[in-house]
């Protein structure tokens, strides 16, 4: 069975990645030499690629003043078209439906933008692998999964295993953007130096008031905590200027076919039959890096070959 057109799933939104950086080693944990540090109230940085997080981590992680800025952590299904055309069958059975990325690469608990500092890829460029690719789809009614190997011949090899690039290039991007509009428009913000001013504004706001919390005799100690967290920030912004403010329109682009194994359950409720026989295509970037806030902008499309059913 192989069909020639393309049921093509659109998905957008914010992701979390609270990663260390150069030149801290990878596997850093607080954020020592690079601009990325983990707060004193806040989890370890992870190297972790969120596109879901629960209130309860958005609570410890998700730092002042995402909220007030709207900025929802949560990457979701936008839109469904066959042909060219809103599937209106498959666009309900999807409505709202949350893609996540899944699975692992130890030693880290989730996938990563993988570097290791340059072993693999280049952060010069930001030639970065995300891995491992385990796409997951997830609405009320269907579930789609779709895995891709970074070496289809022995799928459990790592890359840090894999001596030609060669095998994985296919998953680096494929385009790098410093400048990207798409990533200026997803989050609507066009003047870097005035978006990072306007932080550190905040900041300094936030810290009066809760040193005036305190005179009043607030928790002395969690205060005290809160008010360097903030003034740290600000010293971060500061220190690394340009390399924060640069990093805001930056674009990572990735297009491969989707090698391993697909699985769709309630394939019925997309209103047609699908083809696992051949390879999915994906087309994705990541870009709109906040250093400060550790978050970033996803957009994408999964190509799923289909067939609609007949009309009645």
């Amino acid at each position: 069975m192989k069909f020639a057109k393309l049921l093509e799933i659109q998905f957008q939104g914010y992701f979390l990645c609270r990663l260390a950086t150069d030149p801290d080693p990878t596997n850093e944990q607080s954020g020592v030499s690079g601009y990325t540090m983990a707060l004193v109230h806040e989890d370890p940085l992870d190297q972790v690629i969120r596109t879901q997080i629960d209130p309860d981590f958005a609570e410890k992680n998700l730092r002042e003043p995402a909220q007030r800025m709207k900025i929802r952590v949560g990457v979701d299904v936008c839109g469904v078209t066959f042909d060219g055309v809103t599937s209106a069958t498959a666009a309900r059975a999807l409505h709202g439906a949350k893609v996540s990325l899944r699975g692992k690469t130890p030693p880290f608990d989730g996938p990563i933008f993988d570097s290791r500092n340059n072993t693999v890829g280049s952060d010069d460029n930001m030639m970065f692998v995300v891995n491992p690719f385990e796409l997951e789809i997830r609405g009320e009614h269907v579930v789609i999964e779709a895995t891709d190997h970074l070496d289809p011949t022995d799928p459990t090899r790592q890359i840090w295993q894999i001596e030609d690039p060669s095998v994985y290039s296919r998953r680096l991007p494929t385009a790098f953007q410093p400048n990207s509009q798409a990533a200026a428009a997803a989050i609507r913000v066009f003047d870097g130096y005035a978006y990072f001013r306007d932080r550190r504004r905040f900041l300094e706001q936030r810290i009066g008031e809760l040193e005036a919390e305190r005179a009043r005799g607030g928790n002395r100690a969690g205060l005290d905590a809160r008010i360097e967290a903030m003034r740290t920030r600000i010293y971060q912004l500061e220190l690394w200027g340009d390399r924060v403010i640069g990093k805001l329109f930056f674009q990572l682009t990735y297009s491969f076919n989707i090698n391993g194994p697909q699985r769709i359950a309630g394939a019925e409720h997309l209103g047609g039959e699908v083809d696992y026989d051949h390879p999915w295509p994906v087309t994705f970037w990541f870009g709109a890096w906040d250093g400060d806030l550790l978050t970033g902008y996803m957009q994408g499309t999964l190509g799923i070959p289909f067939q609609p059913a007949p009309a009645p």
